[in-house]
């Protein structure tokens, strides 16, 4: 099963396992991963799913959408490389997902 690294603020990290196809967002909420809420299921309407993520797979996800870029906007922390909301980042079939770390305003 792939597996999806979470860099946590405090320095410490939580892998989860996770089936292709799964969102990162909806694999850290379904094993409680500190930091990321994912108040809206989802549906793009509440950012508590901003990561930032390792360049390699930023290139995988492709580009944010417009609402997804609306929406990094309303994100406790401000914009950076690599931020994302990571619901719109699919797993894939590789066995290491993407490096993502957490930002300390979300924990």
């Amino acid at each position: 099963m792939p597996r999806v690294p979470y860099h946590l603020p405090d320095g410490g990290s939580r892998t989860v396992e996770t089936a292709p196809g799964e969102s990162v967002m909806m694999a850290a909420v379904g094993n409680a991963v500190p930091g990321i809420l994912g108040e809206c299921g989802g549906g793009l309407t509440c950012a508590t799913c901003h990561v930032f993520a390792a360049a390699p797979w930023l290139a995988l996800a492709g580009a944010p959408q417009s609402m997804e870029d609306h929406m990094r906007d309303m994100t406790v922390t401000e914009r950076g490389p690599g931020g994302r909301l990571c619901r719109q980042i699919a797993m894939t079939e590789a066995p290491e997902g993407p490096q993502v770390q957490i930002a300390a305003e979300q924990a």
